[in-house]
């Protein structure tokens, strides 16, 4: 008999999605708790998308998602980046949830490697805490917002965040 963990309800979430849009993702590696790497080819692209997943947001009306990444996670996706060498687009999915489900507050973001390199500091040159990138859900907003220990969410009291659309993934 199989074992149903928590996360297999979080990668099933972007696999539904993208098999609801007309892919079909290969499992690129192994599972582990923290992550999986999927392989998806659309009509306009291949793609190698790192996943992760997070459930506990901060935030009462808008909600935060923060994804931390280990030394071992940065230099894994160091090496995948380099060993893909280009041949399919290298992006994120962060699977952000939510213990008690409702509509708003649970979203996929999707990010693409310029987007992460800004927000996320991978060759560790400001040492500022533990490498993350956090994604921002404001309730009723077109957009997700994303920063991390690379950029700062506000900079000189202005909103320093990267606006990213929330529906992405259709555009995959």
């Amino acid at each position: 008999m199989a074992t149903i963990y928590k996360r297999d309800y979080f990668y099933g979430a972007l696999l539904f999605a993208l098999v609801n849009g007309g892919l079909t993702p290969a499992l690129f590696e192994k599972p582990s708790d923290n992550r999986q790497i999927y392989e998806v080819t659309t009509n306009q692209n291949s793609y190698i998308i790192y996943t992760k997943y997070n459930t506990s947001p901060t935030g009462s009306k808008d909600f935060t998602w923060s994804f931390p990444f280990s030394d071992n996670e940065l230099e894994e996706i160091i090496k995948i980046y380099h060993e893909n060498n280009k041949k399919k687009e290298f992006i994120f999915a962060f699977i952000c949830g939510q213990k008690q489900l409702s509509g708003y507050n649970q979203v996929i973001a999707i990010v693409y490697w310029d987007e992460f390199l800004e927000c996320v500091d991978i060759e560790k040159e400001q040492i500022r805490g533990t490498a993350r990138l956090s994604v921002k859900a404001v309730k009723g907003s077109p957009w997700l917002r994303i920063y991390g220990s690379k950029r700062a969410d506000m900079l000189d009291g202005k909103d320093n965040m990267i606006k990213i659309e929330r529906d992405r993934l259709a555009d995959l």
